[in-house]
């Protein structure tokens, strides 16, 4: 049995609506997903929600479901009754929107793990970090992550620029699914040697309010990026292959 929950929190300023990160949680198909949309792109939530959405609930070999993915964002960003649009959105809209991706399939006693760019997954076991990927210090986060994106030749990036690994489980793992905010504190704190998923372990048991403002005090003390902040945790309670959704956690700031 595997129980996941997803929290979200928008940038300083902004709405939930117009929050660029998005996760998924499938207890049927047994996965889990995060992405964070690329700001200077077009309609990157749009696009990051999708993504998650598609790997999810309609599973398909990786990376052949992107170009089933790929045509649902044009629809949803271009209706039909909608009007002319600046020449600047059309060039925009021309050139895509583009997102990090991770995903995660469970089977009975392992996980297949496929990543485009900086968004992190965590495997903590006997309190320390058994695995990291795809990264692996915080000094290899840079300006441009290796994207997904909505026009892009389905198999160019994730065939050239993607990564997948198998993750052995144990009953007590704990798996955390980052975006590149908070992966980059989680790393930057294990490398201080601290214990930064017991900070993360103690809001699990509190109100979904309690993420957001948790966020907010790293934020205000300068050691979590103002961005888009995602996590997705799943706990291992027994090597199966099912998965449990616990609650629908999606705060925002």
């Amino acid at each position: 049995m595997r129980n996941a929950r997803g929290f979200r929190v928008a940038r300083r300023g902004l709405s939930a609506d117009e929050c660029e990160d998005a996760w998924a949680i499938d207890a049927e198909t047994t996965r889990v997903a995060v992405a964070d949309g690329a700001t200077e792109s077009a309609y990157p939530g749009v696009w990051a929600r999708l993504l998650v959405e598609q790997f999810t609930r309609e599973p398909g070999d990786w990376p052949g479901w992107i170009a089933q993915v790929q045509p649902l964002w044009l629809e949803s960003v271009r209706q039909p009754d909608t009007p002319p649009l600046p020449w600047f959105v059309e060039q925009s809209l021309a050139r895509g929107a583009f997102a990090t991706f991770l995903g995660v399939h469970f089977d009975e006693a392992s996980a297949e793990v496929v990543a485009v760019g900086d968004s992190c997954l965590f495997q903590v076991r006997a309190d320390r970090v058994e695995r990291s990927f795809p990264l692996e210090r915080s000094s290899e986060f840079g300006n441009t992550p290796w994207l997904v994106g909505s026009r892009t030749p389905p198999d160019e990036v994730p065939r050239r620029h993607g990564m997948t690994c198998r993750l052995d489980l144990m009953a007590g793992d704990r798996l955390w699914l980052m975006t590149d905010a908070l992966a980059r504190w989680f790393l930057v704190e294990t490398e201080a040697d601290r214990r930064p998923w017991a900070d993360l372990e103690a809001l699990l048991g509190q109100p979904d309010e309690g993420w957001a403002a948790w966020v907010e005090t790293l934020r205000d003390r300068r050691e979590l990026r103002n961005d888009d902040t995602t996590v997705v945790v799943v706990t291992i309670l027994g090597v199966d292959s099912s998965l449990e959704v616990s609650g629908r956690g999606e705060c925002s700031s």
